[in-house]
């Protein structure tokens, strides 16, 4: 046994971290956050990328599809005629139990190309039928060209506009859309009506 002069009392050593053993773990939280950090902010960048690319050329290929659909649907309407050039495609459809005045127009300056229709009624003032939306985003370019006879040579090629009470309906439309981050994306759309 341990003697204790009288009047000390023994107390035993308080336990503790140093002040360099505190910083070190410092140290390794500061290291092992920053590195967290960059990793998961880096995750999310590449992950955003790689979702917005895919977005914009989902929206766009099925645009293309809509818009194949519709002028495979299309047909001699009068009132209402098929023109185009090479930003402006505009034709007779049916939405609902309506006919429409369909369009699909580029715009450069906003980097998007915008679906617009007008139904027969709205035309006549009979009614409100209009609508007009977005339907691709985040494009650097596109072009429509039609296919048809050139009036200067005779021969079938594609043109750049295209005027119905000239020439009647084309026998197919080529759609080119080149998107912002550089996906092309090009279709031939055949005009059933226009080979009749």
């Amino acid at each position: 046994m341990i003697n204790i002069a009288p009047g000390i009392e023994h107390r035993a050593p308080k336990k503790a971290f140093t002040f360099v053993e505190t910083m070190i773990v410092l140290a390794l939280f500061g290291i092992l956050g920053v590195s967290l950090f960059s990793s998961f902010s880096m995750g999310m960048k590449v992950w955003k990328r790689a979702t917005s690319t895919n977005l914009f050329k989902r929206k766009a290929v099925l645009t293309i599809e809509r818009l194949s659909m519709e002028l495979r649907r299309t047909f001699n309407y009068t009132s209402i005629g098929f023109l185009g050039d090479k930003a402006h495609i505009e034709f007779p459809g049916i939405v609902g139990n309506s006919i429409y005045n369909l369009s699909y127009d580029f715009f450069p300056e906003e980097k998007c190309v915008k679906r617009s229709g007008i139904s027969r009624q709205e035309m006549l003032s009979l009614e409100d039928g209009n609508f007009s939306r977005i339907v691709i985003p985040q494009v650097k370019d596109f072009t429509l060209s039609y296919y048809g006879a050139d009036n200067q040579t005779g021969n079938y090629t594609f043109l750049e506009s295209w005027n119905n009470t000239v020439a009647g309906i084309p026998a197919a439309v080529k759609v080119s859309v080149v998107l912002e981050n550089g996906t092309n994306l090009e279709k031939i759309i055949t005009i059933p009506i226009a080979q009749q």
